[in-house]
């Protein structure tokens, strides 16, 4: 009779555990907020509740991914267009000689990369040379890298700067084609 109860006890032990897990799986889930402003309004027990009050405009421009950065096109120039991108810096300075130093380096880069297009600029007190129209920055750094290889010397004055570039034939990838 003892070991028939222990039998029915361990049975039953065994079968509400089952039954807490079933329930615990279909137990309604708590739905992951989509934006900040549903985080903050939702409703946690324990904890006090926020309600924002706006322009429904707005709720729905929050949180959204925003334009691709640099992919618009500012102006077109024949074949070319300009955005914004990257160009690889080699130049930089403000000493006497500095623009003397900016051409030199330009011709030795039309010497080892006749394919990269050179940029001197003067924004007082500095004369600067980039080179390469790139439309994002690993094709920049690829460059420069390839361009340290060819002049070592100058590695460590090189960057990868941002600024208008002229791209031939570009088409815009997040454009909507109509």
């Amino acid at each position: 009779m003892l070991r028939r109860i222990q039998l029915t006890l361990a049975l039953l032990v065994t079968c509400l555990t089952f039954a807490a897990t079933l329930s615990a799986q279909t137990a309604p889930e708590k739905l992951r907020p989509r934006n900040i402003l549903e985080a903050l309004e939702q409703i946690n027990p324990g904890e006090g509740f926020v309600t924002i009050i706006q322009d429904p405009d707005l709720r729905g421009v929050i949180g959204s991914a925003p334009a691709p950065r640099g992919s618009s096109v500012l102006a077109r120039d024949g074949n070319y267009s300009i955005l914004y991108g990257y160009r690889v810096q080699v130049f930089n300075s403000n000493l006497p000689n500095a623009k003397s130093e900016a051409y030199a380096r330009a011709e030795a880069i039309r010497r080892v990369a006749p394919t990269l297009s050179s940029y001197i600029t003067f924004r007082a007190p500095f004369w600067r040379l980039t080179v390469g129209n790139f439309t994002s920055q690993e094709e920049a750094r690829s460059a420069r890298a390839r361009l340290m290889v060819a002049l070592p010397a100058w590695g460590r004055e090189s960057y990868v700067v941002r600024e208008k570039v002229r791209i031939l034939n570009y088409t815009d990838p997040h454009a909507s084609e109509e």
